[in-house]
């Protein structure tokens, strides 16, 4: 049997008086753990994916805002006292970013993408001069195996060139790694801190499960051969669409305040894996939402009444993130 840890995905709790709980909730199968390179131990991999509110294109790749995005990402790295990550890959396109990560245990996820995502808001409304919410909920889908991981990582190099704004990874402007991955470039961006002092960061990248034995000129070809493949598939959509050689340029002189005329969403799958795991993390689900509904409402009523009893959540499981740190704060207190 996996071990799995749930959390509330996206939405409010099941309680009296409140909003609905998700639908889908968030799980772990800690069966499916990959080795991690750097760390030399097994690691939860995910992809994430965050979207600004209403599409606008407001992570526009200026200079400025390519090096706050880069800078929150290293910024990030520096933190190990609160929380460690893997980094194998990332891709901020003008209206949504993409992270390959990974972590030792899954609250770490909700530590890295909690703090990442809440300093581009900040940095990101301020450089626009704006309020209120910048990205959307994440979307996190845990990845099964090295090979599917690999493939993840050809679709996050791919963003630009896949929406036909490049002729190739290799002449991304956009905020990713594709400059490291391809010709070793360091990933420099700026973090500004609270006393207004510019810290220079730079991003690492991690070598991702499976590659960790490659030597640095085989594992660039590897990198060259993905993106070579990438620019090959997509050279013929965008000659069938009569359309010239993308000037990489122009993404950057695009009006932040605007949106795309057409919106393409797919479904996502609920892991990145085969058929049969798929079908093992529905069942899994079904299993386990009922144990965490319930223990969701009694920590509500607990909340109003801290007469009311909790019932635990479910084992291998963690609370949503409104809920641990107050059950953290009060196991502290005893």
């Amino acid at each position: 049997r996996h071990a799995l840890r749930l959390t509330d995905g996206r939405g409010g709790p099941d309680r009296p008086g409140g909003r609905p709980m998700a639908e889908q909730l968030r799980i772990e199968m800690d069966t499916y753990r990959l080795p991690s390179p750097r760390l030399g131990r097994p690691v939860l991999v995910f992809e994430v994916t965050s979207k600004v509110t209403d599409d606008l294109f407001l992570l526009v790749p200026r200079p400025r805002i390519v090096a706050i995005l880069n800078g929150i990402l290293g910024r990030a790295q520096q933190k190990t006292a609160d929380f460690d990550f893997d980094l194998y890959g990332y891709y901020f396109m003008s209206n949504h970013l993409h992270l390959l990560i990974g972590v030792e245990e899954l609250v770490d996820k909700s530590l890295v993408l909690e703090w990442v995502n809440r300093e581009i808001a900040r940095r990101i409304n301020k450089y626009h001069d704006r309020t209120g919410q910048l990205l959307t909920p994440n979307h996190a889908i845990q990845i099964t195996s090295e090979a599917h991981a690999l493939e993840r990582l050809r679709y996050v190099m791919g963003q630009a060139t896949a929406q036909l704004k490049t002729r190739h990874p290799a002449d991304d402007v956009f905020a990713c790694a594709n400059p490291a991955l391809l010709r070793g470039e360091p990933l420099t961006g700026v973090f500004v801190h609270g006393n207004g002092v510019e810290e220079e960061v730079t991003v690492r990248l991690d070598r991702l499960p499976g590659l960790g034995d490659l030597t640095p000129r085989s594992h660039r070809a590897l990198m060259w051969q993905l993106a070579d493949g990438i620019a090959g598939e997509h050279r013929p959509r965008r000659k069938k669409a009569g359309l010239p050689v993308p000037d990489p340029e122009a993404v950057r002189q695009v009006d932040p305040w605007t949106r795309p005329k057409v919106r393409d969403r797919s479904p996502a799958p609920v892991v990145h894996g085969t058929p049969e795991q798929q079908a093992e993390w529905r069942a899994l689900h079904a299993t386990l939402r009922e144990a965490y509904t319930e223990a969701h409402i009694a920590y509500w009523k607990w909340l109003a009444d801290p007469r009311q009893p909790l019932i635990p959540f479910p084992p291998c499981t963690i609370p949503p993130s409104h809920a641990r740190k107050r059950l953290c704060a009060r196991a502290e207190s005893g």
